[in-house]
């Protein structure tokens, strides 16, 4: 059952593409895949580790159509980042483990907002990178829960 965050992060990445615009009536997705990785990252990193994000971030841009290895670079170094800074989050309370992931989510966001205005060499307006991670966050604790059962479940036996 080791795999199991994995194959949570890969089903994120497909859930990145169902278009929940027509039911919701906005274009904007969550950042499922960034969901996945900052909660394994927090509470069992040994289980996701750096190459499942690699793998995990190289999906997404290859589904995407986007440049090949930006999301996962972005999801590398946002997991190296919140791995460094592990320890304040494992015993926290949720609204701590949120506050974590609304900063796990603007530095994902603007790593990604600079690489593409310096790929495409113009400034790109940062404003659709921070509705698509204002959404990631309000979403967020859902999928904390989501997450959270899965791991008490499944990953322990429960």
């Amino acid at each position: 059952m080791t795999v199991m965050p994995f194959a949570m992060g890969l089903a994120c990445v497909l859930l990145a593409f169902v278009p929940f615009g027509r039911i919701f009536g906005s274009a904007l997705t969550p950042a499922f895949p960034l969901m996945a990785i900052y909660y394994w990252a927090v509470v069992k990193p040994e289980m996701f580790p750096p190459v499942a994000v690699l793998a995990v971030g190289l999906m997404f841009d290859l589904l995407s159509g986007g440049a090949i290895g930006l999301w996962a670079l972005v999801y590398v170094v946002t997991y190296a980042v919140v791995i460094s800074q592990r320890m304040l989050l494992v015993n926290a309370p949720f609204s701590a483990f949120w506050i974590g992931f609304l900063a796990t989510a603007v530095f994902a966001g603007f790593l990604a907002w600079v690489i593409v205005s310096v790929i495409h060499g113009i400034f790109v307006p940062p404003s659709s990178v921070v509705r698509h991670m204002a959404v990631t966050v309000a979403v967020f604790p859902i999928f904390a829960m989501l997450f959270g059962r899965i791991q008490t479940r499944v990953l322990q036996g429960g």
